[in-house]
């Protein structure tokens, strides 16, 4: 088990509703998988205008083959465990990045940054929660 962050962005082409299901393709299987009975946090990027940043927290249930996409998945959020933080938090909180794990040997974001499902330490977990 693992905690993940998973990117949603309310125009993604995507069949997303983070409360209840996260559609992804088959190259961020293996790290989904990982998050199943574990808490994940979603996050938008701030890169684009009005956005929200880690916004909520839900429990992987399980991780099916979409029924309709040969090549897609669903992670199913358990039931009543979406939580809508009210205030998002940033990409970097108190002028530190919050994600400490994508920071490269430089400390500078890396290009993971851009993985739309990807592995969250549970200390970084916990400092966005």
């Amino acid at each position: 088990m693992a905690h993940c962050i998973f990117i949603h962005r309310p125009d993604s082409i995507y069949d997303d509703v983070p409360s209840e299901r996260y559609q992804f393709p088959r190259i961020y299987l293996s790290r989904a998988q990982e998050s199943v009975n574990d808490w994940i946090i979603y996050y938008e990027p701030t890169k684009i205008k009005h956005t929200k940043g880690y916004f909520a927290a839900a429990k992987v249930q399980q991780i099916i083959q979409d029924p309709h996409h040969d090549d897609m998945f669903l992670a199913i959020i358990e039931p009543g465990t979406y939580l809508d933080f009210g205030d998002s938090v940033g990409f970097r909180v108190n002028g530190e990045v919050a994600e400490r794990e994508l920071l490269n040997e430089y400390g500078k974001p890396s290009a993971n940054k851009r993985s739309a499902i990807r592995i969250l330490s549970p200390e970084d977990f916990n400092r966005i929660i």
